[in-house]
């Protein structure tokens, strides 16, 4: 499905994530516990695939407890990327699913990184598929200097690395190369449930 942001056209899933997430663009760690407000990013992004792939929709009052629930649950405290790889095998297991995660790193900008993570964020969105992504420690000021150590939701891609995300309840447009240029690493945790 296509879709227009800020002037780009994006190739974006195709559910609307305000449908199911009670007029949200995906989930809010911040509607809940301080805990979770403060380190359940990793939770919500779980929780945002999990809602997308088994076709779950929302109150907002389901959606804070069911965030609640992954965070108690599967990711207590910060999330690596091998951390939410384990959580989600851990969850979809625990429903009966089999599932497959696949980390793809880019340090400081890597284009080969860059090149592998984009071409596997296309084949997910391509597929119907909306893709974890986490942003590392902050290197160098300038390009969104709020996000970082921090999970986001891709759900749509662009030419020159532009990627449309979920990030607390709210669509963002961000620049892979840009970003990764200003963090110690940007990963991609593609979740493939079979």
């Amino acid at each position: 499905m296509k879709y227009t942001f800020n002037g780009i056209n994006f190739t974006v899933i195709d559910r609307d994530m305000r449908k199911i997430f009670d007029g949200l663009y995906g989930g809010n760690q911040h509607l809940s516990t301080k805990p979770l407000a403060a380190f359940g990013c990793g939770s919500v992004t779980l929780n945002n695939h999990v809602a997308y792939t088994v076709g779950k929709s929302y109150v907002r009052e389901e959606l804070i407890r069911d965030q609640n629930e992954m965070f108690r649950k599967y990711l207590l405290g910060p999330t690596t990327a091998l951390r939410f790889k384990l959580a989600a095998l851990w969850y979809y297991h625990k429903i009966g699913k089999k599932a497959k995660v696949n980390i793809i790193h880019s340090y400081l900008g890597s284009s080969l990184g860059l090149r592998a993570m984009m071409m596997d964020i296309k084949k997910n969105i391509d597929k119907d598929n909306p893709v974890p992504l986490i942003v590392g420690l902050r290197l160098f000021k300038g390009y969104r200097d709020g996000l970082y150590n921090h999970w986001v939701t891709v759900t749509g891609y662009a030419d020159h690395f532009n990627v449309l995300v979920s990030n607390n309840g709210k669509m963002e447009m961000i620049n892979l190369k840009e970003l990764s240029e200003k963090r110690m690493f940007v990963a991609t945790a593609a979740i493939t449930v079979v």
